[in-house]
């Protein structure tokens, strides 16, 4: 289906539903616009039916939340993505960007949306602390360097092994992290959501940093490791990392290109780099 059409059956349900139109009939032609802006950078594999898929998610949030329907009437909804390195304390600057805003985080739900995605088994991934992500972290990028085409989920998951290419986990990946974004009023950690999410309207890209030798002591103290092995394990992450990127949208991670706002937590606390972010939100996206 061609880009240009694959939004017009979306658009046409939201126009024809009674119930829509009766609490919310003034927001859909801003929907149409929304879909005409995504419809602009969103590949093509993001089709007519995933199109459909986010106005019903749309029509069920204005439906039952009143507070949403508000935003989308202001022009205030808003996505915030934080992509952190490994020892920079990133995931306590966003824990603390999404209470502030009164936010939804989003980071391990990412994973288990993907793989329902893709008909695999869901991964159970309880809340855990960045010492407990480091074996999922590491794991999931070294998937990518076994074959670029073919991803073992059987692997990943502990069950039989299903083959499934790079293409298809790029798709759902590319799915999950819209549809999260799509929800609105949330703040999204990792996963490749700066460049999946960097023409998303009303957004704001953090990239979470500092000094490799302050990383590693950091690393080294949260997971009891020595020295020389939380450096080992860091450069692995790292260099995976950059990878990754790479092979999902052809950036690299290091450069500013894919962010608003770069910040360095050896010389910023959490709670200032929290605040840095959300002044920043506020003037770009809001």
């Amino acid at each position: 289906m061609k880009r240009e059409s694959r939004i017009l059956n979306a658009v046409e349900l939201l126009y024809e539903d009674e119930e829509l139109a009766i609490c919310c009939q003034e927001v859909v032609p801003l929907i149409e616009e929304f879909f005409v802006k995504l419809n602009q950078f969103l590949p093509p594999e993001c089709d007519e039916d995933f199109f459909v898929e986010l106005a019903n998610s749309i029509r069920v949030n204005l439906i039952a939340n009143p507070d949403y329907k508000k935003r989308f009437l202001e022009g205030r909804m808003g996505v915030v993505t934080v992509t952190y390195e490994l020892g920079s304390m990133g995931l306590e600057v966003a824990r603390q960007v999404a209470q502030e805003l009164g936010y939804r985080f989003i980071y391990t739900e990412i994973i288990s949306e993907v793989a329902k995605r893709l008909g695999v088994p869901e991964w159970k991934v309880e809340d855990f602390s960045e010492f407990k992500y480091v074996p999922s972290k590491l794991s999931f990028f070294d998937l990518f360097q076994l074959d670029k085409s073919l991803i073992d989920f059987g692997a990943l998951f502990g069950e039989k092994k299903k083959e499934i290419s790079f293409e298809e986990f790029r798709e759902a990946l590319v799915k999950t992290i819209t549809a999260f974004a799509v929800s609105n009023n949330v703040v999204i950690v990792g996963h490749g959501a700066a460049c999946i999410l960097q023409e998303y309207p009303n957004s704001l890209h953090v990239k979470v940093e500092a000094p490799f030798h302050d990383r590693v002591k950091v690393f080294a103290e949260n997971t009891g490791l020595s020295v020389e092995e939380a450096e080992k394990q860091l450069k692995k992450i790292d260099s995976k990392e950059v990878e990754f990127y790479k092979d999902l949208c052809d950036e690299d991670i290091r450069e500013i290109d894919l962010f608003h706002l770069k910040l360095n937590t050896s010389k910023l606390s959490v709670d200032n780099a929290k605040e840095l972010v959300v002044n920043a939100f506020r003037m770009v996206a809001q």
